[in-house]
């Protein structure tokens, strides 16, 4: 339990210090860490029951859904949120282990972590799209609700 917290705290440290170099706005920097930090907590819940892609997908809908919330709620655009807090979940040890194993002749393991870098950074994407697709889907019919009905 207290590991966690300690990886949830930094996880919320890298977040807010990915604000800061993406120049974000100084009134969002603290909302990107909250986000940043609950993103991978879900991450660390959801881990020992899956692996890191699945873990990965249901993280960054979080992230992706507390992104939207928040950037209606301070108007502010999404991707101040977006981009800082999904910093923690970046594969980079995958990068890393592919180049490495690659330069020492593993193909191997260099074509394992390369498939896994490549499904976990699907997994981002895909939850990005996901929920972005849904908002607007439910924007779009709001709006076709909104409109007289005319023939």
């Amino acid at each position: 339990m207290i590991s966690m917290l300690i990886q949830v705290f930094g996880a919320y440290v890298a977040t807010v210090t990915a604000a800061l170099v993406v120049e974000a706005p100084r009134y969002t920097i603290n909302k990107a860490g909250w986000i940043g930090g609950m993103g991978y907590l879900v991450y660390l819940v959801v881990k020992p029951y899956s692996n890191a892609i699945v873990a990965t997908l249901f993280a960054s809908i979080v992230i992706t859904i507390m992104g939207q919330i928040f950037a209606r709620t301070f108007k502010a655009p999404v991707t101040i949120f977006y981009i800082p807090a999904l910093f923690p979940l970046v594969p980079g040890i995958g990068i890393y282990k592919t180049a490495f194993y690659y330069i020492n002749n593993n193909s191997n393991l260099s074509r394992h972590f390369f498939f896994e870098t490549i499904m976990i950074a699907g997994a981002i994407a895909l939850a990005i799209f996901i929920i972005d697709s849904v908002i607007e889907m439910y924007k779009f019919r709001q709006n076709k609700k909104d409109r007289p009905n005319i023939k």
